[in-house]
């Protein structure tokens, strides 16, 4: 489309003369990062690829969901982001599966055992919860274990402030009929913290089915939402701090039949509930952290009855799933001297699940019953870490560091990781990394019913980046510019048989995926920036079929190009006015092309000091229609206006 070729190459001559990045969305030399190695580091002394959004940011994309707020990131394709409310997002990082990119929540692991690739529910966090969100791009197991084969996002929520007693409130209202409202309580009392925050959502929906016939009449598939999330915490002494951690959610969704196939009755359920408890001591020249933390996710989906799709197999179906998972964590941080700390651990974790189905065919009357107990389906892995960290040395950093990991079912398997960097005046840093990773098998890979597949083995990887980042003209141009490949071995792949028509989860052979990033931006004028994004990715998998190896591309619905460019202008320091274009390049389901699209969003907002704050936004203005997943409608132009109040 000539259109959307003529804007992405306007944005690309734009921001390749500025290459440059805004502090809110690109990590500046002088940010710190606690992602990074653990611990408090400034981003000049890593040669990791860290991406922090800023509070700041955050607050400038108000309306916006997690998942659509981490659509817009480098390396990030969150498919499912823009489809209706209740679909559960699936964050792909660099062309790697879903379910390899970690999802942190104040350094506690989440994640749902129950899912097919462990992913967690992006739908569980809400912004108005999160401070800040930091964004750790490459193979990561070394320090974060399995499936932080892309990278890590950790999600840092809210601070309780200074104040003996504050609160807040917000409410929005949008497209859809959706209406969202938030409240919250939150201060200090001499050693106690607290911060409590309740928030409810509800939405008629759109149908999640696509009609391609327009004349179908297909119903609005609605959300509703409630959930409480609380963090206190406990200064014993100068030294000690403990912190509770509390997110509970529950929501319920309807959904369609399948692609194309619209179903009136059919809806799903889900419960999610995470307690966390983080201890730190602070010693003279370091830190002990013990971290510990439960969740529990509860899954149901039913297809009454009352609405049969013609033809359909299930005259009633209900399909139950629980999951549970402990993970305790022990390291120390260590500055030896000045110029060398050392990261040191162990991590235990135990999860098991529960799958039910009960099925009524149209073609049988006798009822089928299955049942997965947690007692056979559950597995457990324990490992130990250590990094060495070499920094300050003229210029020069270093990382290495290595895992083991103990798996109940499959054994034994490390890590290793090596991070040079050298920073030259403190304006440029040239940047190699070279780590393997891992992935273990889901609960649903190794036990489901009919597909499980208890001889996986944990996929395996070997990354390699090399980069440079820059920050010049007295730091209003700064970029980095990143190169990527990662072989995979044992990728687990869903294997159909059509000889025998049976299915089950399998290892292939490897997967090969490799690509380039740049971000950038423009400090135009006072007010005026210009932030922009690129990510080309391209990947193959080889399996054996019949004593040869084939290979075919297999980015499943991830595009090999895709551009973000945000124009923003703070007017006055209460206006902010923004606009951002989105492009994402030609997609594939099997060999079936998806096709490119583009989106363009408008936002602004005023405050009245830090009392109030109005905001409005209009994405995807043109009304272009696109979709993510095939047969499933994407959203088309919609709005959310809202307001804001601290007290």
């Amino acid at each position: 489309m000539p259109s959307k070729f003529y804007t992405t190459f306007l944005f690309l001559l734009l921001s390749i003369a500025a290459i440059a990045q805004d502090s809110s969305r690109v990590n500046q030399l002088n940010e710190v990062t606690v992602t990074a190695n653990k611990g408090p580091q400034k981003a000049s002394e890593t040669g990791k690829v860290v991406t922090i959004l800023s509070n700041a940011y955050l607050q400038q994309n108000s309306g916006k969901s997690i998942a659509s707020i981490l659509n817009q990131q480098t390396g990030l394709t969150v498919i499912g982001a823009e489809n209706n409310r209740g679909t559960v997002p699936s964050v792909i990082m660099r062309g790697a599966t879903s379910g390899n990119a970690l999802i942190l929540v104040d350094g506690l692991s989440v994640s749902d055992a129950s899912q097919s690739n462990n992913s967690f529910d992006l739908n569980f966090i809400t912004p108005d919860q999160v401070e800040r969100i930091e964004i750790l791009r490459g193979s990561q197991s070394t320090l974060y274990g399995s499936n932080a084969v892309a990278g890590v996002i950790n999600i840092i929520t809210r601070k309780s402030g200074d104040k003996k007693f504050a609160a807040g409130l917000n409410g929005s209202f949008g497209s859809y009929r959706d209406f969202q409202g938030n409240v919250n309580v939150h201060g200090n009392i001499q050693r106690f913290s607290y911060l409590v925050n309740y928030k409810h959502e509800q939405s008629d929906g759109f149908s999640d089915a696509y009609d391609s016939t327009h004349k179908a009449n297909f119903d609005k598939d609605g959300f509703r939402q409630n959930a409480v999330f609380a963090k206190l915490g406990l200064s014993a002494g100068s030294r000690w701090n403990f912190q509770y951690l509390l997110n509970w959610n529950d929501y319920h969704h309807d959904l369609d039949e399948g692609g194309y196939q619209d179903d009136k009755d059919y809806t799903g359920a889900s419960k999610y509930l995470l307690n966390g408890v983080s201890s730190e001591y602070r010693f003279k020249n370091g830190s002990w952290h013990v971290l510990y933390s439960y969740q529990r996710t509860n899954r149901k989906v039913v297809n009454d009855s009352s609405f049969l799709v013609p033809g359909a197999y299930a005259k009633f179906d209900s399909t139950l799933f629980q999951a549970n998972t402990h993970q305790v964590e022990t390291y120390v941080n260590w500055d030896v001297t000045s110029q060398i700390r050392l990261i040191g651990g162990a991590a235990y974790t135990r999860s098991n699940m529960k799958q039910q189905d009960y099925l009524q065919s149209s073609y049988n009357p006798s009822p089928d019953t299955t049942t997965l107990s947690p007692d056979s389906s559950h597995t457990s892995q324990t490992s130990l870490y250590a990094s060495i960290l070499l920094h300050n040395l003229g210029g020069f950093n270093l990382e290495l560091g290595g895992r083991f990991n103990y798996h109940s079912l499959y054994g034994n398997n490390q890590t290793i990781s090596l991070n040079p960097s050298f920073l030259i005046n403190n304006h440029h840093k040239i940047f190699v990394n070279i780590s393997s990773a891992y992935s273990v098998p889901s609960l649903y890979q190794l036990y489901t019913n009919n597909y499980g597949n208890t001889g996986l083995k944990p996929e395996t990887t070997t990354s390699y980046e090399v980069g440079y980042q820059a920050s010049v003209a007295h730091n209003r141009l700064d970029f980095r510019i990143t190169n990527f490949w990662r072989d995979t071995r044992d990728l687990i792949i869903f294997f159909y048989d059509p000889a025998t028509m049976a299915s089950q989860y399998r290892n292939a052979n490897k997967q090969k995926a490799y690509g380039a990033e740049l971000e950038a931006s423009w400090l135009i004028t006072k007010g005026l920036v210009l932030t922009t994004n690129y990510t080309v990715v391209d990947g193959r998998i080889t399996i054996s079929q019949n004593n040869k190896d084939t290979s075919y591309y297999n980015l499943y619905r991830i595009p090999k190009f895709a551009m973000n460019a945000t124009l923003g202008y703070q007017a006055t320091p209460a206006l902010y006015l923004s606009a951002t274009y989105k492009y994402v390049g030609e997609r594939f389901e099997a060999t079936v092309p998806m096709g490119d699209y583009y989106t363009l969003d408008l936002y602004g907002e005023y405050k009245f000091g830090n009392l109030l704050k109005i905001f409005a936004g209009f994405r995807n203005i043109t009304d272009y229609q696109y979709f993510d997943i095939s047969g499933y409608n994407s959203r088309r132009f919609n709005f959310t206006t809202g307001i804001t109040v601290n007290l």
